[in-house]
């Protein structure tokens, strides 16, 4: 089955769902967490194996189709289209590096949602075959379900980082047992609150060495996939959720155009001109930022199918379009919202939730404004100024 076909059977999947998660809203709003039932559910769907290679018994879907069915299932609830973006993404991709052994241990035996931070936040001291490792990360999104945590850590050259040649630290994503893990009862925010993205602390936690992937380092798994660069991957990632929340909030202020009348007026919203503009002008930020982040994608595939390196540029097109994505939901939602008026506010209203969530989750640093000067230096021909690329 290729990957347009396996992404659209999870689609189809996301769809039979839908009343099983509308149903489930309120409760995830306030367990702050996937209900048990649901994680299973989208588990044994394939929904955490989106980026898994298929030699594990993953999907391996291009990052196009990957977008799709996070989108899909953002469209439907928010908090849980960023559980199955952050199972099924960064972390089953990185299993691509892992010794073969480790990341079916990982993936297969244990069917692991893997959580974490993959940020270099914490230390890891080398000591005879592994690393011991330390710290404190924020933002560990599912991590209540995860059976595995993988962690970005600085490697420690006494008391200072380590440097490579380029001077840059020298870092590591390391993977341990959740159950080495402290989880700290955090996520008390505004958007995103099913996502259970609470901090977690470590300490001297011994990680052997076949457990730790340094970014940059060949894929142990062959194909075009895991050839891409990390940012681009996990930048993608992120940027389909806030796509599908805007996708929402204009399905909802569609519907709701339909039946409701402004208090001030007798017409309904849909007859109002204004409000056929507004949502022409959504209708056309939604969809040209998805055009583009898919453009961008393609032609980052498209090197690494072809055996050939992700250049700089094209590697610049994708943080631009991330920054779009991000800049466009959030555009596309306050839109919507405006045009619901004060029924906005109320909890009964999806508007308000979409409102919340997509700027939490835009506030992720793939999907930030930042990309905009990034792609900027890039196309006028100066250094990046970041790594994150």
């Amino acid at each position: 089955m290729s990957t347009r076909e396996e992404a659209a059977k999870l689609i189809e999947a996301a769809r039979h769902l839908g009343p099983t998660i509308m149903g489930m809203r309120d409760e995830i709003e306030r367990e702050r967490r996937l209900p048990a039932p649901l994680f299973e559910q989208l588990r044994d769907l394939g929904f955490f194996s989106l980026l898994l290679p298929r030699s594990f018994g993953g999907l391996e879907l291009s990052l196009t189709d990957y977008i799709k069915v996070v989108e899909a299932v953002s469209r439907l609830d928010s908090s849980v289209g960023w559980c199955v973006t952050i199972g099924g993404g960064a972390p089953a991709w990185l299993s691509g590096f892992l010794p073969e052994a480790v990341a079916r241990r990982i993936f297969v035996e244990d069917r692991s949602l893997v959580s974490g931070a993959l940020g270099p936040i914490g230390r890891a001291v080398p000591v005879p075959g592994g690393y011991r490792m330390t710290g404190h990360w924020p933002f560990g999104s599912g991590i209540m379900h995860s059976v595995w945590t993988a962690s970005g850590c600085v490697v420690m050259d006494g008391d200072a980082p380590r440097r490579k040649a380029d001077g840059a630290p020298d870092t590591r994503i390391l993977f341990a047992p959740t159950t080495a893990v402290e989880i700290i009862d955090t996520w008390y925010v505004s958007g995103l609150r099913g996502t259970g993205s609470h901090d977690y602390r470590v300490t001297d936690v011994f990680v052997p060495e076949s457990h730790a992937i340094a970014l940059g380092q060949d894929p142990v798994v062959p194909g075009p996939l895991y050839a891409l660069p990390p940012p681009t991957v996990f930048g993608t990632t992120i940027a389909a959720v806030p796509l599908g929340i805007a996708r929402a909030a204009l399905d909802t202020v569609r519907q709701m155009s339909a039946g409701k009348t402004p208090r001030i007026g007798a017409a309904l919203l849909r007859d109002r001109p204004v409000v056929q503009a507004a949502i022409g002008r959504a209708e056309a930020q939604l969809r040209a930022a998805r055009a583009f982040l898919f453009e961008a994608c393609e032609e980052a595939c498209s090197a690494t199918s072809n055996g050939m390196p992700v250049t700089l540029e094209q590697r610049a097109a994708v943080r631009l379009a991330l920054a779009q994505a991000g800049e466009a939901a959030k555009g596309v939602v306050q839109i919507a919202y405006d045009i619901g008026g004060g029924t906005s506010v109320y909890d009964s209203c999806p508007l308000q939730r979409c409102f919340r969530d997509v700027h939490t989750a835009s506030q992720h640093l793939q999907v930030q404004g930042v990309g905009f000067e990034t792609a900027g230096r890039v196309l006028l021909g100066l250094e990046p100024g970041t790594p994150v690329l």
